[in-house]
């Protein structure tokens, strides 16, 4: 019983994560469509899910490069 706690809880976890990436990808790309960037270009795409892939670190950085 407890390793299917365990598994459901390691299971929420990860979709609460895949989502707080998703949106940061959103907003990458919602940062570029308000530069007057293509959002869809490659190099704003690949910025965009790496950024979403690490956001914990993202945010940290957002905070440290806004100073």
């Amino acid at each position: 019983m407890t390793s299917q706690v365990s598994r459901r809880i390691w299971l929420a976890a990860l979709w609460l994560y895949a989502m707080a990436a998703a949106a940061d990808v959103a907003f990458h790309l919602n940062e570029d469509r308000l530069a007057g960037q293509d959002w869809r270009a490659p190099d704003n795409l690949a910025v965009a899910v790496a950024a979403g892939m690490f956001w914990p670190v993202d945010l940290v950085a957002r905070r440290l490069l806004a100073r």
